[in-house]
């Protein structure tokens, strides 16, 4: 990562002799506060066919969640250098233990908007928390890689277990499980830190410039990500593949993205952090804009391994990068905002190019373009800084 006056933060690294245990509790929480987000396709499932509300009313509902959790992204960045983070971890999950378990109570619907809000508002707050203290441990490579592969799997798990707790129990039971893990996560608190020193030195001007470049950048790889996956399968079979080979294709994609994260790992190691990045992102955006010209079966199942073994593989050094230009952390708290923001930018994106008519390849074209501009930030941030590309630390 960055070298110099960005990267070193010589103060922090005399605290790192229980990094260690400090890096796998906030990977815990990082896992365990994502938990509502990666059961929410069953959720809303669950909400319309257990509980009668309306597609538009299990839509409004997910969107207060996720609104949530942007506000919670800013007010953690906000206040990432002066919070005790031992209290402010312990309070967020607790309440939001509280009220998952009171939207397991099947309340009305606004009310269980307003529950839906609070609950992404402290969930939000966890997560943005866990990415502001993986940005302050040594090996953020590391950190990072762990992180998403423990996402990667918990995904997994979640859309195993939660289709059978839906059958049995209903949203009552999806919310109560959410709580649980809550809870549970608890009991990482005790290695969580109390308050930490500000970096040294503080970060100045330039660094928010930069920081400001790296999550633009992040937003432009989730537009084009975003606006690629909502299509994914309608891309396939708009193309001659059948819908069941469709699906094995997503599926196995999974599989891709797991080695994506050991990776990184590995790279980072050898090459540091921008080249694996740019190169990376300009093979996502290449492959993207030749399968907008050339939309053929054999395209489109390169374009999806290239994107599930890029995806979790960018993230990283995507993380990493901005941990660099930013020690604070407080940048790394606005990631889900980010990324939140646009994830919900790139299928609005798509509609939009399919409503000219001109088909999915319309959408690959504006994706492509999307990871090109990702490029032109990373490639903005290395030569603003002026001392080569950022070195993985």
């Amino acid at each position: 990562m960055l070298r110099g006056s960005i990267g070193g933060n010589r103060r922090f690294s005399r605290m790192s002799a229980a990094g260690s245990r400090s890096m796998w509790a906030a990977i815990s929480l990082a896992i365990g506060s994502v938990i509502p987000i990666l059961g929410m396709p069953i959720m809303v499932e669950g909400l319309e066919d257990h509980w009668r509300l309306s597609a538009s009313d299990a839509g409004y509902i997910t969107a207060v969640d996720l609104a949530g959790t942007f506000i919670a992204s800013s007010l953690t960045s906000a206040c990432a250098i002066r919070v005790h983070w031992r209290r402010y971890l312990t309070g967020s999950l607790l309440l939001a233990a509280l009220l998952n378990a009171c939207c397991a109570l099947h309340p009305a619907p606004a009310v269980l908007a307003a529950l839906r809000l609070g609950a992404g508002l402290t969930s939000g707050a966890a997560y943005a928390s866990s990415l502001t203290l993986l940005t302050r441990e040594p090996d953020t490579a590391r950190a990072f890689s762990w992180m998403i592969f423990g996402q990667v799997v918990t995904n997994a798990a979640v859309l195993a277990v939660f289709p059978p707790i839906d059958d049995a129990y209903g949203p009552a039971g999806m919310f109560a499980a959410v709580g649980a893990v809550l809870l549970l996560t608890l009991a990482v608190m005790p290695l969580m830190p109390g308050r930490l020193p500000a970096p040294d030195p503080v970060p100045s001007g330039s660094v928010t410039l930069l920081a400001g470049l790296c999550l633009g950048a992040i937003a432009f790889v989730y537009v084009a990500i975003g606006s690629y996956w909502a299509y994914a399968e309608r891309m396939g079979v708009s193309i001659g593949i059948s819908a069941p080979w469709v699906h094995r294709l997503l599926t196995g994609g999974v599989l891709l993205s797991g080695l994506g994260c050991f990776a990184a790992f590995w790279v980072s190691k050898r090459l540091g952090q921008s080249k694996p990045l740019l190169g990376a992102l300009g093979a996502l955006a290449a492959v993207l804009l030749i399968d907008s010209g050339w939309p053929t079966p054999l395209m489109y199942v390169l374009t999806l391994g290239t994107l599930q073994l890029c995806w979790n593989f960018i993230d990283i050094f995507q993380l990493g990068t901005l941990s660099a230009v930013d020690p604070t952390g407080r940048a790394a708290a606005l990631v889900p905002a980010a990324q939140g923001v646009a994830l919900a930018l790139g299928p609005a994106a798509g509609a939009f190019m399919l409503s000219f008519g001109r088909g999915y390849p319309s959408v690959l074209a504006m994706a492509g373009v999307s990871a090109g501009f990702a490029v032109a930030c990373y490639a903005l941030v290395h030569v603003l800084h002026g001392r080569g590309p950022p070195d993985a630390r």
